[in-house]
C-alpha cells in the first residue's frame, strides 16, 4: 500500500516551524499558506519518503505529520495562488 504525508492543521498552525517545506527532498510538495497559518502537502506528488516525518517529530519535536495509506485520504484538495481549498 502507498502511503502519503497527512498534516495535523491544528498542530502545525499552532507551531509554524515551516521545517517540513525545507527538508522536503521533492519540490512543491509541501507548502505553506499563510491565510491558515500552516503547512499542508500536494498528495499527488508526495513520494512517500518520510523525511516530513523525521524533520516534525525528530528535529521540530512537534509530532504534526503522519505517513497514511492514499486510500484513506479523507479530502483533495485544489491549488490556488493563495494556498488550497478542500472540496
Amino acid at each position: 500500500m502507498y502511503a502519503v504525508a497527512e498534516i495535523d492543521v491544528e498542530i502545525c498552525s499552532a507551531t509554524s516551524c515551516r521545517l517540513c517545506t525545507q527538508f522536503c527532498p521533492e519540490s512543491n510538495t509541501i507548502n505553506y499558506d499563510v491565510k491558515r497559518n500552516t503547512a499542508y502537502v500536494a498528495v499527488d506528488r508526495c513520494k512517500g519518503c518520510e523525511i516530513c516525518v523525521g524533520i516534525c517529530d525528530t528535529l521540530a519535536k512537534h509530532h504534526a505529520i503522519k505517513m497514511v495509506p492514499i486510500t484513506e485520504v479523507v479530502a483533495g484538495f485544489e491549488m490556488s495562488k493563495l494556498g488550497f481549498h478542500k472540496f
